[in-house]
């Protein structure tokens, strides 16, 4: 019979997330130099990986700038903060101590930026010609599903503390 070792289960799971936070990294180079013309590739018929179709239009080719920086910047604070919340984690596995305010804060920096980061993103069909702004219900739940996990974890870390003072 298998013993079930939750600390290599954890350790394997954050590495997966390492994995494809690389993976979202990759494609999103390849998503720029794509746009930007400095690669010529074709990947499926409706993927957001085709060149983009700058406006003449000097109010439109402004929005357009916004929304490809708006989406690259925040695209990568989310790799960039979660990366840094996986190594949070591994280390706290390691040490035997998951809960912590650093987690914390890196999970609320989360949450501010998916807001940012589910606007942009829903809105890519901007770059390739589409003159509409879209505020799906993806604007508010992604965010407030990282809002009641933050919740929640902030609670476990004020558990955790409360422990530890009372041992």
């Amino acid at each position: 019979m298998m013993k079930f070792d939750r600390n290599k289960m954890m350790t394997k799971a954050c590495y997966v997330v390492l994995l494809v936070l690389t993976g979202w990294l990759f494609l999103l180079v390849l998503q720029f130099l794509r746009w930007t013309g400095v690669i010529d590739i074709n990947i499926g018929a409706d993927s957001q990986i085709h060149q983009v179709s700058w406006s003449e239009e000097g109010r439109v080719l402004a929005i357009q700038y916004i929304e490809m920086s708006g989406y690259l910047l925040s695209s990568l604070l989310m790799i960039a903060i979660v990366s840094r919340l996986i190594v949070f984690c591994l280390r706290g596995i390691k040490f035997r101590k998951l809960f912590t305010r650093k987690s914390a804060k890196l999970l609320w920096n989360i949450t501010f930026v998916s807001f940012f980061f589910e606007l942009f993103s829903s809105n890519l069909s901007i770059l390739f010609g589409d003159r509409e702004i879209h505020f799906g219900s993806n604007l508010i739940v992604s965010p407030l599903i990282f809002l009641v996990i933050t919740l929640l974890y902030d609670v476990a870390v004020s558990v955790s503390e409360e422990n530890e003072l009372t041992i």
